[in-house]
C-alpha cells in the first residue's frame, strides 16, 4: 500500500485564505492461496487506487459574514480478476460452441455449488470487476452572525461518475443437491448433492455476463441552519435541508424501468392478457432518461440543549435523513438486465422431477449477450428469461431519528451521561424482490402445480428457456406475468425498521492522565429487510436469514422480526492509568537512577467487551414451497428451542433441534425470519496493554509496549448450524475471532 498526502496553505491577505490538496493511495491485493497450489480460495488479485484533489478559499467577508467555497475532485479505479482467468474451458469437455460465446477475458475456472461441499462454492473466484468512478462536487457555505443567532447558509452540488462492469459468474455457476438422486423431489430421502453433480442433474444457475457501462448521478442539496441562543441556559438548533438526489443515467441510455400495467406485446401473438413490459428510458414507453421518478426532499432538523445548572445539562433532538439513491445499487445500470443478462440453466421443466439440461451441454441455445439498446433483441426476446428492473413510482426512503438524555458531572470530576435514543425507517431499499411469485391460493393444487400442460408461447416470439418448448408447467402460467420466468422490482423501497434504545455511558478523569470510561447500551431493531452488503458485514447466517428475497414475497407483512444484526445488550470499558510507583508518584516516590528506571514509568491500559449474540434464523436445507419465486422457513411445534447455558456446554447441541421440522411441500413454514428467543454465542473479550516509558533526556523518551489482544483466550464462537436436516443443524463447529495474540513494540520519541 502507497499513500502521499500534500497540502498548501496560503494567507493571500487578511481576508482570503486558501488551501489546496492532493492525495493519492493505491493498494494491490492477492487472493488467499494457503497450500500454494494456484487455487485460490477467496477472489483473485485486486488493485485499488484513488486520486483526490481538494480547493478551498475561506473568505472573511466582514467580522460576522464568512463564505467558505469548496470544490473537490476524486477518482477511484479497482480492478479484480480470478486467479484462474483465461483458463480453456474445452478442458471440461464443452463444446466450442458454447466456449466462444464467453468473452476471453471473462473466462474461468466454472463454479460448482455442490450441497454440504460448500468450499466449491467460495463467492468471488470467478469474480471480475472493471470499475472507474468519478466524483466532483462544489460546496458553498456562508456563515451569518446576527446577535444571538449564527445562520448557516450552504449548498452542495455533486456529479457522480460509474463506469463500471462487473460479473461473479461470467463462466457460469451451477448448483447440486440431492433431489435428483433421492426417491422423491417432493418429499426427499436419501440422496446425494455430489451424486447428482457426477451426473451432471443440478437444480438451477447460469451464466452472468456483462457490458461496461457509463453511469451517471447528480446530487443537488441546499440548506439553512440557526443556532439561537436564547438565553444563557438555552441554546436552540433550527434546520431545513432540502435533496433532490438524482437518479442514474447512463451515457448511452442503457437502462430499462417495468411498467407492470402495461399490456405486453406477446397478448397478440397468444390471444390471453399478459401485463407487464420492459420499457427502455428515453424510448415512447418511458420518456425520461432514468429510471426512476426525480423527487423532492425536505428535511427538518431540530436540536434543544438546556443547562439545568452548572452541571446538568438536558439535550433532545429530531431529524429526518433521506438516504442516497445509490445505497440500494441494484438500480445501477451496470446490473440492468440489457446491461448484464443472465443465461439460466434450465435444469427441469417439471419443478425437478425430470432432469432436462445437463452440465455437460447447459446451454444448447446459447448464451446471451447484453443487448443495449439493440431494438431487434429487445423487442423479439418479450419474454422467456427472469428479467429485473426498476418501478418507477418508488418512494424514496428515509430515517427519522430522535434522542433525550441527561449529562451529569458529579463533584469528583465522573461524567454520567442517560440517554434514549430511537429511530424508524420508512420506505426502506432491499436489492430485489420477485413480483411474480405464484398467488398464494394457487398452492392448494399442490403436486398439479408441477404438471406439463401445452405452453401457449411455443411458437411466439419467445426462442429461448423453458418457455420456449412444446410444454410447460400448469404453476408457470398461473403466475401474474406468466410470459417471464421471474420478475424482480431492482431496490424496491417496500421495507421499514424500528430501533429503540437505552444508552448509559460514566466517564471519569483522574490526576495524571488516567481515564476510566464504560458504556452501556440495550437496544431492540425490529425490522422486515437486512443490510444490503451482508457478504461485506460478516454477519453469519447470511444465506439463512432470508435478507432481501426470502420468505413468502407476496406477504411481507410475515418477514417482519428481529433484525439478524440486532444487539440486545453491549458493554464496553476502557482503560488508561499510570501506576503509583517511581519518582513523584505516591509509592517509592523517592526513587532517583536506576532504581526509577526500572520501577518507574509504568502503566496500563485495555478494553474490555462483553456483548449479546446476533439473532439465529433457521431455514430448511431445501425449498419446498414450490412457489415460483418464494422460499420456506421451518415449521416449529409450538416449544421455544432456547437452551441455558455457556457456549461450550452446547457445542453439539446449541438449541433445540427436536422442535423444528420440514414444512410440508406447498407451504411456507410457521417460524419468523430469525428467531425471537435464540442468540447465537457472544463476545466477551479482554485487550490489555502493559508500557514502559524511560526518559533518556530531557527532550527524548523511549516507551517499550507488550500488548495483549484477547488477554484470557477466550474462544469467541460460531453460530451453529442453521440448515434444518444437515448434520450440521444445531452444531457449532468453529470459532470466529482470533486466539491471543501478544505483540511486543518500542518507539523513541524525540
Amino acid at each position: 500500500m502507497t499513500q502521499f498526502n500534500n497540502r498548501v496553505d496560503w494567507s493571500a491577505s487578511e481576508k482570503h485564505r486558501f488551501m489546496g490538496r492532493w492525495t493519492w493511495w493505491d493498494n494491490l491485493t492477492f487472493g488467499v492461496d494457503p497450500y500454494g497450489t494456484g487455487a485460490h480460495i477467496d477472489a483473485g488479485p485486486e488493485t485499488f487506487t484513488t486520486n483526490q484533489w481538494v480547493l478551498g478559499d475561506t473568505w472573511l467577508i466582514s467580522p460576522t459574514t464568512i463564505l467558505d467555497l469548496r470544490a473537490s475532485w476524486t477518482r477511484f479505479r479497482y480492478d479484480r480478476s480470478p486467479a484462474s482467468q483465461g483458463t480453456d474451458l474445452t478442458q471440461f469437455a464443452w463444446p466450442s460452441s458454447l466456449v466462444d460465446q464467453i468473452p476471453d477475458n471473462f473466462r474461468h475456472i466454472p463454479t460448482p455449488c455442490v450441497e454440504s461441499y460448500g468450499l466449491f462454492c467460495a463467492q468471488g473466484t470467478g469474480s471480475i470487476i472493471i470499475a472507474r468512478q468519478d466524483n466532483v462536487a462544489f460546496l458553498p457555505s456562508l456563515t451569518l452572525i446576527r446577535g444571538r443567532h449564527t445562520f448557516k447558509i450552504g449548498g452542495d452540488v455533486r456529479r457522480l461518475t460509474h463506469n463500471y462492469a462487473q460479473s461473479n459468474t461470467p463462466s457460469g455457476i451451477f448448483s447440486f443437491n440431492s433431489n435428483f438422486t433421492a426417491n422423491d423431489p417432493f418429499s426427499p430421502m436419501g440422496g446425494w448433492g455430489f451424486a447428482s453433480f457426477l451426473l451432471g442433474t443440478g437444480t438451477g444457475g447460469g451464466i452472468s455476463t456483462p457490458s461496461l457501462v457509463a453511469g451517471q448521478m447528480i446530487y443537488r442539496a441546499g440548506y439553512i441552519n440557526d443556532q439561537w441562543q436564547v438565553n444563557d441556559r438555552l441554546t436552540v438548533n433550527i434546520g431545513l435541508r432540502w435533496e433532490r438526489s438524482g437518479n442514474f443515467s447512463e451515457r448511452f441510455d442503457r437502462m430499462t424501468s417495468l411498467s407492470l400495467d402495461s399490456v405486453n406485446p406477446l397478448s397478440s401473438e397468444t390471444g390471453l392478457d399478459l401485463r407487464g413490459q420492459l420499457a427502455l428510458v428515453n424510448s415512447d414507453l418511458r420518456s425520461s432518461r432514468t429510471s426512476l421518478d426525480d423527487r423532492n426532499s425536505f428535511a427538518p432538523r431540530l436540536g434543544i440543549a438546556y443547562r439545568v445548572d452548572d452541571k446538568t445539562v438536558i439535550r433532545t433532538g429530531y431529524g429526518i435523513f433521506w438516504l442516497p439513491n445509490d445505497v440500494a445499487f441494484a438500480i445501477a445500470p451496470n446490473i440492468d438486465f440489457i446491461n448484464t443478462i443472465s443465461t439460466p440453466w434450465v435444469t427441469s421443466l417439471d419443478g425437478g422431477v425430470t432432469a432436462f439440461r445437463r452440465l455437460a451441454d447447459p446451454f444448447p441455445d446459447g448464451v446471451l449477450q447484453p443487448p443495449g439498446r439493440d431494438t431487434t433483441f429487445f423487442n423479439t426476446l418479450v419474454g422467456g428469461l427472469g428479467i429485473r428492473s426498476a418501478v418507477p413510482d418508488q418512494p424514496l426512503g428515509y430515517m427519522q431519528q430522535w434522542n433525550f438524555n441527561i449529562q451529569r458531572q458529579l463533584g469528583d470530576g465522573t461524567l454520567v451521561d442517560l440517554a434514549y435514543a430511537g429511530s424508524k425507517g420508512t420506505s426502506l431499499p432491499v436489492n430485489a424482490q420477485t413480483i411474480n411469485q405464484l398467488p398464494d391460493q394457487h398452492l392448494s393444487l399442490g403436486r398439479a402445480l408441477n404438471e406439463q400442460v401445452p405452453n401457449p408461447f411455443h411458437g411466439s416470439s419467445i426462442t429461448a428457456g423453458p418457455l420456449s418448448q412444446p410444454t410447460v408447467s400448469r404453476g408457470q402460467l398461473l403466475r401474474p406475468y406468466p410470459q417471464f420466468t421471474d420478475v424482480s422490482m431492482a431496490g424496491p423501497t417496500n421495507r421499514s425498521s424500528t430501533y429503540h434504545s437505552f444508552q448509559a455511558k460514566v466517564e471519569r478523569r483522574f490526576k495524571g492522565g488516567a481515564s476510566l470510561l464504560a458504556s452501556y447500551t440495550a437496544g431492540k431493531l425490529i425490522t422486515d429487510a437486512g443490510t444490503l452488503t451482508g457478504w461485506l458485514d460478516g454477519l453469519e447466517g447470511f444465506s439463512a436469514q432470508g435478507w432481501a428475497t426470502g420468505g413468502n414475497n407476496n406477504d411481507l407483512r410475515s418477514l417482519k422480526s428481529l433484525a439478524a444484526f440486532d444487539v440486545s445488550q453491549r458493554f464496553v470499558l476502557s482503560y488508561v492509568l499510570d501506576l503509583p510507583f517511581g519518582k513523584g508518584k505516591p509509592f517509592l516516590g523517592d526513587l532517583s537512577g536506576a532504581a526509577n528506571a526500572i520501577l518507574g514509568g509504568w502503566g496500563i491500559n485495555g478494553v474490555t467487551t462483553v456483548q449479546t449474540g446476533f439473532p439465529i434464523g433457521v431455514s430448511p436445507s431445501q425449498n419446498l414451497s414450490n412457489s415460483y419465486g418464494g422460499s420456506q422457513f421451518v415449521d416449529n411445534n409450538g416449544t421455544s428451542a432456547a437452551l441455558s447455558g455457556d457456549p461450550q456446554t452446547r457445542l453439539n447441541e446449541y438449541f433445540r433441534t427436536d422442535v423444528f421440522s420440514q414444512p410440508a411441500a406447498f407451504t411456507f413454514g410457521n417460524t419468523s425470519r430469525v428467531l425471537p428467543d435464540v442468540r447465537g454465542p457472544g463476545i466477551a473479550q479482554w485487550d490489555f496493554a502493559l508500557f514502559k516509558r524511560t526518559q533518556l533526556g530531557e527532550s527524548v523518551g523511549l516507551e517499550f509496549r507488550t500488548e495483549f489482544f484477547n488477554l484470557f483466550n477466550t474462544p469467541v464462537f460460531r453460530h451453529p448450524g442453521t440448515a434444518l436436516g444437515t448434520p450440521q443443524f444445531g452444531v457449532i463447529s468453529g470459532t470466529r475471532g482470533v486466539p491471543r495474540l501478544v505483540q511486543f513494540g518500542l518507539r523513541l520519541l524525540f
